[in-house]
């Protein structure tokens, strides 16, 4: 698992959120990861676990409490590691009673914006009442004023009989609403705040500094204390461990493959629409090939020729060359597991003219594949640095149907850039830093490296870095992955 700074290791168990590739029918693995924070909460079954959301973009949620839990748990995001990635937790409505959190429920470098004045009351973003039980914890937060800003208070507790507070603070959290109500406000909880960036001066507590901000959530009042880029966990500040291998008195690193986030073939409306070619081997009435590339979840999506039985191909013809390097076949919204392709062939072409004739390469070979649930992925990362225009998934058996094969999507994803071989003349503080590999997870050594980078000198003195060293004898074992685990 990411051992940056520390940070992961120390949790018990951690699961992962990416609202891009994620399945909520997934486990909540790194390379299985959950859709939604609330899945994720829903499965967590013991206390210090980490849910952790390893992609940038905007998380909707009914209310707060969707992604609370009575386990102790933390909740954070991509943008401690890396502030440019942006995690929104968009609450769309407010109102809780008989709540209750015995255990620290605590969000870390989150973005929380109300989307709109929603049900129950907009003047918070959440309003527990009737006995609730609080114990939450907000660190390096935005408590956004865009779309809309609450007026009243960030959290609410109050109604007839109120709600217990065992723990509520904000701590480096950026805090941009202008509130009306004070502290001595009765019924209401402000709860801690602690170096926090405030935009009016509603609070008492240690630290604080009334600002306003930029567009970056950056206090316009320069300081060194305050708001979400300082602090334990400022946005950006935790780092991987770095890895730099020795072999045969040479220092050897590598430089990982990239790969787009998304699939590069464009929302197809047609089979030529709006770009390129969507074909197949026949089609079984409307359900022609550009449905498997109309990034919609269908009952089947394309299905191919009544009576064609297992046997089929389905692809996409590029503008341009392309070297794609992971493709997906997702299944409809159906139960029609027997209609899947079961073995097939990922195939790549430069003198197809319409996806049937030229000449094909194969680049993947898949057996014995099957779904048990609607709406799911299967990803195939493929060892491709050949750029071809024309890309097909040829299958000789499906699950089992006699009549016909679907597919609900096939996606496509570019390779960016290629893995490198990086040797370089020392180990010292500077080559870490910049060439050492990120400990992301078990080192995987075994991807071909296609390129070579032969580093001349990088001399600096030592200072700030921790160097763990390891004898590995590669000559009595072919390695092909590495793990380091913490000590105890």
């Amino acid at each position: 698992m990411p051992s940056f700074g520390g940070f992961i290791d120390s949790f018990a168990k951690v699961l992962y959120v990416d609202g891009t590739i994620g399945v909520d029918t997934n486990n909540g693995s790194a390379t299985s990861p959950f859709k939604t924070i609330s899945k994720a909460v829903a499965s967590v079954t013991a206390d210090k676990t980490l849910i952790y959301i390893a992609k940038e973009g905007t998380y909707t949620e009914p209310r707060l409490t969707s992604v609370l839990t009575n386990y102790e748990i933390t909740i954070a995001s991509i943008t401690l590691r890396d502030k440019a990635k942006r995690v929104i937790l968009s609450l769309t409505s407010t109102t809780s009673g008989v709540f209750t959190m015995n255990k620290l429920n605590q969000f870390i470098g989150l973005i929380i914006q109300k989307p709109s004045a929603s049900a129950g009351d907009a003047r918070t973003y959440e309003y527990f009442f009737d006995g609730s039980v609080l114990n939450l914890s907000f660190k390096n937060c935005v408590l956004d004023n865009k779309p809309y800003a609450p007026t009243w208070f960030p959290i609410f507790s109050g109604n007839s009989t109120g709600a217990t507070i065992r723990k509520l603070e904000f701590v480096n959290c950026s805090i941009l609403p202008v509130f009306s109500n004070k502290d001595t406000n009765s019924g209401g909880a402000r709860g801690d705040f602690i170096n926090c960036a405030l935009a009016n001066d509603f609070t008492p507590d240690v630290g604080n500094i009334v600002t306003t901000f930029d567009a970056d959530y950056n206090p316009m009042t320069q300081t060194t204390t305050n708001g979400v880029y300082n602090g334990e966990f400022a946005w950006g500040n935790l780092k991987y461990i770095k890895v730099i291998l020795k072999t045969n008195n040479k220092f050897i690193s590598t430089t990982p493959k990239k790969v787009s986030d998304e699939t590069i073939i464009p929302k197809m409306t047609n089979n030529a629409a709006p770009s390129g070619l969507a074909f197949s081997k026949g089609a079984y009435g409307s359900n022609e090939a550009y449905l498997a590339f109309n990034q919609t979840d269908e009952n089947e999506g394309y299905c191919s020729t009544n009576s064609s039985g297992g046997v089929g191909f389905l692809g996409y013809k590029f503008t341009a060359p392309k070297v794609i390097a992971k493709y997906v076949v997702r299944n409809g919204t159906l139960t029609s597991f027997k209609r899947l392709p079961k073995n097939w062939s990922f195939e790549g072409s430069n003198n197809s003219t319409n996806g049937i004739d030229g000449t094909w390469e194969i680049l993947d070979r898949q057996t014995k594949q099957t779904w048990n649930t609607p709406a799911t992925d299967k990803v195939f990362e493929i060892e491709n640095i050949k750029a071809f225009a024309t890309y097909r998934l040829n299958w000789t058996a499906n699950n089992g149907a006699t009549d016909y094969t679907s597919v609900g999507e096939l996606k496509m994803f570019e390779l960016l850039t290629v893995p490198s071989l990086i040797e370089m003349p020392d180990s010292n503080e500077s080559s870490f830093q910049k060439y050492g590999m990120n400990f992301d997870s078990g080192l995987n050594l075994s991807s071909r490296l296609n390129k070579r980078i032969d580093i001349q000198s990088s001399k600096v003195s030592w200072g700030a870095g921790k160097t763990f060293t390891h004898v590995i004898d590669l000559n009595q074992y072919r390695v092909n992955s590495i793990t380091l685990n913490k000590g105890g």
